[in-house]
Parts: structure tokens; C-alpha cells; sequence
């Protein structure tokens, strides 16, 4: 079995700790709100997203530099949607 860890892997990794964390917490501004539905929903989108990049990128190397500049792209995309729609 070939295990390679990629950046998606680790924020797929990263949204189950925080879909088990986010509703134990008290109050904090916003983060219980975001509630665990949408959590869930984006790590089943990481997770096809990082099975399509390896099926059609075969060197790590550059498996991790696309990946983490589609990550900077959606980051990016969230931060000007919520400026510019939900202000």
C-alpha cells in the first residue's frame, strides 16, 4: 500500500478534529455556528478532490505544490465571497 500524505489530507484531518471539537466548545464568535453538515460536506469535497489531483498527477512533489495552491485558490475565493456577497 502506497500511503502518501498530501496537503488535503492534512486539512481532511483537520476539519474531523474540528467537527468533533467546534460543538463542545462554549460560545465563541461564530465557530459553533458553523455547525458540523458543512464540515462534513467539505471534507467529503477534499477527499474526492485529493483522490482526482493523485489519479491524474503521479510525482508527489508535484502533487503537494498543486495542492496547496488550489488550497491558496479557495482560500482566496471564500475570503472575496464573503466580502463582496455577504457584506
Amino acid at each position: 500500500m502506497n500511503l502518501r500524505l498530501t496537503p488535503l489530507n492534512i486539512v481532511v484531518a483537520l476539519l474531523i478534529v474540528s467537527a468533533i471539537y467546534l460543538p463542545t466548545i462554549p460560545v465563541l464568535k461564530g465557530m459553533p455556528e458553523l455547525g458540523r453538515i458543512p464540515l462534513f460536506i467539505m471534507m467529503i469535497l477534499c477527499m474526492i478532490t485529493d483522490q482526482l489531483f493523485r489519479r491524474y498527477i503521479a510525482k508527489l512533489k508535484r502533487i503537494w505544490l498543486i495542492e496547496f495552491l488550489f488550497l491558496i485558490f479557495v482560500v482566496i475565493l471564500i475570503v472575496l465571497i464573503k466580502l463582496y456577497v455577504f457584506n
